[in-house]
């Protein structure tokens, strides 16, 4: 009795220290956050909407708000906390980040981790390099990632011992879920197949499973499709972005396949010299599945990879045969959508495979601690050593920003805010510089693609502006060389800088500049 309850106790200081530790690494992160990321200016602007426009008007407001939920939330976070809208939402993201590590380290008890396989499990999720660095983006990301680890760790427990309860639970997570991003729905119509691939279980058990996982999707769609029988002039994009998981399933083949066509048509025609055109299509599988596999790498860095591959290598992961299904068909439903994804779009952002990455790093505590374990064995105790180098150094980087800071942008924001009158007429050529101006509020987005464009401003354009505000980056010097040559005559009222040698440059339009 006394040994259980010391392990109860230790077992609990892992949370704790994780708790802490994971609400201190968020702190600081968005401490030292120099300026919001460009869909967070979206997601703020009509989180500000919320309170005073029907919900249709703040979808309309920018891409990102198409998905008002998140929003929604940080509005709500707004009313409950009294906070700006900045602080609210790194508020929400913090407890977000922190459900995701708690979650990784009860899935990994869930697949048997010891209490040491616990801590190592702690310091492998708090220190991700890239689950890190996206800590300071203002993005609904984070309350997916949170809401799809609690998804595994229900369906995992649910197959040790199926219940409704636990069916209901895993259902309700994936739900959530998809009011963040739309792969929820995936893996909510996807992960119930897996019911089949227990082959230790009679047919009746795996129907039963199966039934049960999928009930409450059952009544959604029933529900769908009564409503679509009751007003049939309504089309599938009146659902949302639920839509494109319907349009996805129907056209999505295609689309792939035109895709593929044109790509391998451009390899052959552009590219390969004509004695090795008949190879393009190899040459395109190849190209895809490198790119996907190297982003992969990239999203999970190279030392849990390599763990990653030891684990798989050696079988130092020894789960029961019922999790290993589970977490596999994670594994595989996120390789579909993603690399589907990259296959259609010949594009693929690194928090796109966060998702993947999560799960994949559930082999890495259990790697390290193999190793440890034959800590004896001089080539695993210097494979360990490097490891440990390599992955200390992907962490210390996640957390500590050793690039050029953009504080500068956020600094002549502000002064502009407090220095120019609401009344003046004022141009920005930056998108995060015209938010933190709050001259412009959520006309931002209706000005900015000209705004944007050089020409705007270009022979003489820039005197109908009272004040101009130019963001200008050692690349950019060339081609607004011409405006620039315009501008030599005046002298900027205030300029901001980082050591790199970006800056702002503020210039006040006086009545003598403004007569042609």
């Amino acid at each position: 009795m006394r040994d259980k309850a010391l392990a109860f106790v230790r077992e609990n200081q892992i949370y704790f220290i994780a708790f802490l530790t994971s609400l201190l690494i968020s702190a600081c992160i968005d401490y030292r956050d120099s300026v919001i990321n460009p869909d967070g200016i979206c997601y703020l602007l009509s989180a500000q909407m919320v309170g005073s426009a029907p919900i249709k008007e703040v979808m309309q407001l920018c891409p990102q708000s198409q998905w008002p939920f998140y929003s929604t939330l940080i509005f709500a976070f707004v009313k409950l906390t009294h906070l700006s809208f900045p602080m609210a939402a790194y508020l929400l993201n913090g407890l977000f980040s922190l459900i995701s590590v708690m979650m990784f380290i009860c899935i990994v008890r869930e697949l048997g981790g010891s209490g040491r396989v616990l801590w190592i499990a702690a310091l492998v999720i708090l220190f991700n390099h890239q689950f890190n660095i996206l800590r300071e983006n203002i993005i609904r990301d984070h309350g997916f990632w949170a809401l799809y680890l609690v998804s595994l760790f229900y369906l995992l427990r649910y197959f040790r011992e199926p219940k409704w309860t636990t069916a209901l639970l895993w259902n309700a997570s994936l739900l959530v879920a998809t009011l963040f991003r739309i792969e929820g729905a995936v893996f909510l119509l996807a992960m119930p197949f897996i019911s089949w691939c227990f082959i230790g279980r009679s047919w009746k058990e795996r129907t039963l499973s199966f039934l049960m996982l999928n009930l409450p999707m059952i009544i959604i769609c029933g529900g769908i499709a009564m409503w679509h029988l009751v007003y049939p002039q309504h089309s599938v994009d009146r659902l949302g972005r639920v839509g494109e998981v319907i349009n996805q399933m129907h056209h999505g083949f295609f689309m792939l396949l035109d895709r593929y066509q044109t790509s391998k048509a451009a390899l052959a025609q552009h590219v390969l010299p004509p004695e090795s055109s008949t190879d393009a299509s190899v040459v395109l599988f190849l190209v895809w599945i490198s790119w996907y596999l190297y982003n992969v790498v990239i999203t999970l860095s190279l030392g849990y990879a390599a763990m990653l591959l030891y684990a798989w290598k050696t079988g130092a992961a020894r789960w029961r045969a019922n999790t290993s299904v589970v977490v596999w068909g994670y594994v595989a439903v996120n390789v579909i959508v993603t690399l589907g994804f990259l296959a259609e779009h010949l594009f693929i952002s690194k928090r796109y495979l966060i998702a993947l990455s999560l799960v994949l790093m559930l082999w890495v505590p259990f790697a390290l601690n193999d190793l440890i374990e034959k800590w004896g064995s001089l080539r695993h105790r210097a494979a360990l050593s490097l490891a440990a180098l390599v992955i200390f150094i992907s962490a210390l980087s996640g957390i500590v920003e050793f690039g050029h800071s953009k504080f500068y942008i956020r600094s002549a924001g502000n002064w502009i805010a407090e220095s120019v009158p609401e009344n003046a007429k004022l141009y920005v050529n930056d998108f995060q510089l015209m938010y933190y101006t709050r001259h412009f509020g959520i006309r931002i987005f209706e000005l900015l693609p000209d705004y944007l464009q050089i020409n705007s401003i270009a022979h003489g354009k820039w005197k109908q502006y009272d004040y101009l505000a130019l963001r200008l980056r050692n690349r950019e010097e060339g081609e607004m060389a011409g405006i620039l040559e315009e501008l030599a005559g005046l002298k900027p009222v205030k300029v901001f800088s980082n050591r790199r040698g970006n800056h702002v440059a503020v210039y006040k339009i006086t009545q003598k500049e403004t007569v042609s």
